[in-house]
């Protein structure tokens, strides 16, 4: 079973900066091109304030077991064997991502870089982890769908508490469904194969008749 959660993490963040030139805010400002280029991270906020930088941060916090999608793979022939038919089933995983941007001297800068992360996000609604056209040669390793979290305020405030920063502009995206690839099975039973054999019967040695009388008692015992 293959489990890298940064992997994906890495994804979503190559996917921003490999079009953070070309993002469309740049020529609708009418400046023809990034004015700024922060920091992307895929740590914590409290992780991620160096000097007077700019960040975005893409920071895995929670992930979720997604039950009904694992359940469409169940097969009742899993219940048969020794080892536990659990591990030949898919592990699906719904990530929650919290993408926040800092800069300790330009709100502007926070804001943008949040804008044109979240304009990425809506035109990638399926991110893959190969190239989307034309595809990879073999198996995509992973492929999911991003869509934007309602979080009430309060959920936000005590999420931004853990982190014991002041609280910044930030969104929650969920990435699903995320699918691990399950155990292989231990495979049908060998075929059985009929061998025709003979076995030869040994012949026994002769044993020596027991003594019948006194006289041959004595010959046996007393040569």
């Amino acid at each position: 079973m293959i489990l890298d959660l940064s992997a994906v993490t890495d994804g979503l963040i190559d996917l921003v900066k490999n079009e953070w030139a070309t993002a469309p805010i740049w020529a609708e400002l009418g400046v023809g091109g990034p004015t700024f280029t922060p920091k992307f991270s895929g740590l914590a906020p409290d992780r991620i304030r160096d000097g007077d930088a700019a960040y975005l941060s893409i920071f895995l916090y929670h992930v979720e077991s997604n039950h009904a999608q694992e359940s469409m793979f169940w097969r009742p022939e899993l219940m048969h064997g020794p080892a536990q038919p659990v591990s030949y089933m898919p592990l699906a995983l719904d990530l929650f991502y919290l993408v926040s941007a800092y800069s300790e001297a330009s709100y502007v800068e926070e804001q943008q870089a949040m804008s044109v992360a979240l304009r990425i996000f809506h035109a990638n609604a399926v991110v893959r982890s190969g190239p989307p056209s034309p595809p990879a040669p073999g198996p995509l390793a992973w492929q999911l769908t991003l869509s934007m979290e309602h979080r009430s305020y309060d959920e936000l405030s005590r999420l931004w508490q853990a982190t014991t920063v002041p609280v910044r502009l930030g969104v929650v995206y969920r990435a699903a469904v995320l699918f691990i690839t399950p155990d292989e099975g231990a495979g049908p039973a060998p075929d059985v194969v009929e061998v025709d054999g003979y076995v030869q019967p040994t012949v026994p040695k002769p044993l020596t008749p027991l003594p019948t009388t006194d006289a041959d008692l004595v010959k046996v015992t007393k040569p």
